[in-house]
């Protein structure tokens, strides 16, 4: 009996270890490497992960001041806590500590040259963080914000803060990176507003108290609708841009989970690929020189060809991207807007699309940049908007290591396509890495390549395309190809 009830109470312990429960759910971010959701589960000090089934699992527990606004960065995770910004790794091990001496930190965010920003809530200011070296600043003094500030976000396609407060018919904000100046984008009815998100085509998304609801507001707030409602205590939301999904936490303990607010596209609407255009991939490059816009060093640019019957006027293209850029590197205002490619698009004629970008620091070398495609304005066809299905990727910085002299006798991979087993032939390099990630950049199956034959199951992968990846022992990306998984 002794050994049946310790059996039993080995299992209830076991059990209770395993099984995991939102307590307070308060912010939420995305990992797109391992395609699960990392909320902050305030009120048991924990960071939890949600895979893709809807099952959660502890990633980060024992935090203390109990963790609030997440923000993913440089591949890491950074967390408000208290008066202090905590970083942890994907592998959910704490990489950073810097106390701030904040009062309640709640909002966070960052940019694309080294910084967070945190909003601090009671002391009603926002903080900037140089992730490099572990410094901060006042960014925005309690002089300029009569309200607390709450969620905050940077808005890459204006390169500002664009954030929210509490209180009562409450302004949405920005803040200018160029000087701290704060300006009022929008005054609304709405009261206590905690979390705001952006979606790939730059409209927001804020979540407020006082109508237990989210509003949508477009990408210059000149018009809002709502969106959610039947909601408690909506906390620190987060849009999925690979998904077109609204990821949002119910704080209070009536609500206390999360709910995901599908907004794709339906099926029934046509992506360009069944339409009369075509997207040269031969024709993607990095860094091309044939006319830069003022302020700009680089840019990307692929080829269309109108393969209709129509002559399309003023035709517009935007680019979305699925991967963070690199540190230092910004995308031009206007090239995160749709823009004209050309005034009249006859039959036949093929024109470029361009996204132009500032480079401040060296870019990492063979780094992959991931985007979509979308294309509007095509009157008089039977579609006027629409977009790619497939992602495009560019390398911003080769390296090639003489990746096309290599013979197939000495590097190969096969069958392709493949059905089950994938083999790969390697006389060339000293334990290399493969890396298997699919059409949206997710890392997917990673595996060191300690022989000269190796296979790899591709059994439990869908059918599709998928990037084979070849990454050398420090990291360096030398070749990529592409497979089918029949």
């Amino acid at each position: 009996m002794k050994n049946l009830i310790s059996i039993l109470l080995l299992l209830s312990i076991t059990i209770s270890a395993v099984a995991q429960t939102y307590n307070g759910p308060e912010s939420v971010e995305y990992d797109p490497t391992g395609n699960r959701y990392l909320i902050s589960n305030k009120n048991n000090g924990q960071i939890l992960a949600r895979d893709a089934s809807g099952n959660l699992s502890i990633f980060a527990s024992g935090i203390s001041p109990n963790p609030y606004g997440l923000e993913m960065a440089w591949g890491n995770l950074y967390a408000c806590c208290g008066g202090k910004i905590y970083g942890y790794n994907m592998s959910g091990t704490q990489i950073f500590n810097l106390n701030l001496g904040a009062t309640f930190l709640n909002g966070i965010t960052h940019d694309n040259n080294g910084n967070l920003y945190a909003t601090d809530f009671s002391a009603k200011k926002i903080y900037r963080i140089n992730f490099t070296n572990s410094t901060y600043n006042v960014f925005v003094p309690s002089s300029l914000l009569p309200a607390s500030p709450n969620g905050i976000i940077w808005d890459e396609g204006q390169n500002r803060l664009v954030f929210v407060s509490w209180g009562g018919s409450v302004a949405i904000k920005a803040v200018s990176l160029a000087d701290s100046s704060v300006s009022t984008l929008a005054t609304t009815t709405l009261s206590s507003c905690d979390g705001i998100a952006e979606d790939g085509a730059g409209n927001f998304y804020v979540s407020n108290w006082g109508a237990s609801s989210v509003v949508k507001f477009n990408n210059d707030f000149s018009s809002q609708s709502t969106v959610m409602t039947g909601l408690f205590s909506p906390a620190d939301i987060y849009y999925n841009i690979y998904t077109d999904t609204l990821a949002v936490p119910n704080s209070s303990t009536s609500g206390n989970n999360v709910v995901f607010q599908s907004f794709a596209l339906a099926t029934s609407i046509t992506v360009c690929n069944d339409v009369p255009l075509a997207l040269l991939t031969d024709s993607i490059s990095w860094g091309a020189d044939d006319g830069f816009v003022a302020g700009t060093d680089s840019m990307i640019r692929v080829v269309f060809k109108n393969t209709s019957n129509y002559g399309f006027a003023y035709p517009l293209m935007k680019y979305v991207f699925l991967d963070p850029l690199p540190i230092g590197m910004s995308i031009e205002t206007s090239s995160q807007q749709f823009q004209v490619i050309t005034s009249a698009w006859n039959p036949g004629v093929e024109v470029p699309a361009k996204c132009y970008f500032v480079v401040n620091n060296p870019i990492p070398p063979n780094y992959l940049l991931h985007f979509l495609m979308r294309a509007t304005n095509l009157s008089p066809a039977n579609v006027d908007s629409c977009m790619f299905s497939d992602t495009f990727v560019v390398n911003l910085n080769p390296q090639t290591v003489s990746v096309f002299n290599i013979k197939e006798s000495d590097f190969s991979i096969y069958p392709n396509p493949v059905i089950n087993e994938l083999t790969i032939n390697n006389f060339l390099f000293d334990e290399p890495v493969i890396v298997i990630s699919d059409l949206f950049g997710r890392r997917l199956k990673t595996e060191i390549l300690n022989s000269t034959r190796q296979t790899l199951s591709m059994k439990d992968f869908t059918s599709g395309i998928y990037f084979i990846s070849l990454l050398d022992k420090a990291g360096n990306n030398i070749l990529n190809k592409k497979i089918i998984k029949e």
